[in-house]
């Protein structure tokens, strides 16, 4: 099939690269030059593949597992940098969501409204959950304080793309020594990622109809749970 547009297609900088090492020696040789890879290999795959448009997002977890704030704002603003480069190269082929820094809603914001406007960016892409201020923490985006940033995203009418990521270590015990579990749905959805975000954007009234995730196909199993969560906290 001809014409296809390609979802969840990442890319990385220098700041980033090393993120996606943790798929394993035995891929690396072929995957690290993949990731910031353009122009060249990545276009010959997309033509044998019959993707006409790839819309690249940025690896994870990127930006949301820097908890220094300043920083994770400044790699993001520089990932979507080099994005908007290479897309420019060949805006035929290629088409843009932007990474942002989630740990400071407000510069979420700016960095979403610059990318959509001067860059031409079709939407973000956003992992599960961001560390701020410490590692230890994780900030889900139901809290009060991204409720202007979610009027952002309505405002500019783009998709919010929500990429699960893998629960911070320690934090769920189970997994301790079995590192099979993660990645999958089973280790996303126990992350508390996509499926009780569905959830929250479907209870709380805040840009349901522009959120996207990856983890659709847990949803149908994960929804009375998460709905009997949602509605019992509104009683």
């Amino acid at each position: 099939m001809q014409g296809k547009i390609a979802l969840e297609e990442h890319f990385a900088t220098a700041a980033t690269l090393a993120d996606s090492q943790v798929f394993g020696a035995h891929v690396w040789n072929e995957l690290g030059p993949r990731l910031t890879d353009f122009q060249d290999k990545r276009l010959r795959l997309m033509d044998a593949s019959g993707v006409e448009i790839m819309i690249a997002s940025l690896n994870a977890p990127a930006v949301q597992a820097i908890h220094d704030v300043p920083h994770a704002i400044h790699v993001a603003r520089e990932a979507n940098d080099v994005l908007a480069v290479e897309i420019k190269k060949r805006p035929d082929r290629f088409a843009g969501f932007a990474a942002l820094p989630m740990q400071d809603p407000e510069a979420a914001a700016n960095e979403l409204t610059r990318c959509v406007k001067e860059f031409g960016f079709v939407g973000a892409l956003v992992n599960g959950f961001s560390q701020a201020g410490k590692p230890d923490s994780a900030l889900y985006y139901d809290l009060p304080q991204y409720r202007p940033f979610w009027k952002t995203v309505a405002d500019l009418d783009v998709p919010f793309y929500l990429h699960p990521r893998n629960p911070l270590p320690g934090s769920i015990p189970g997994y301790e020594g079995h590192n099979w579990l993660l990645g999958p749905n089973w280790a996303f959805h126990a992350a508390i990622n996509s499926p009780s975000s569905i959830a929250f954007k479907s209870f709380s009234g805040n840009s349901s109809s522009h959120l996207y995730h990856i983890s659709g196909g847990s949803s149908p199993m994960a929804y009375e749970k998460q709905l009997t969560s949602v509605m019992g906290s509104m009683a």
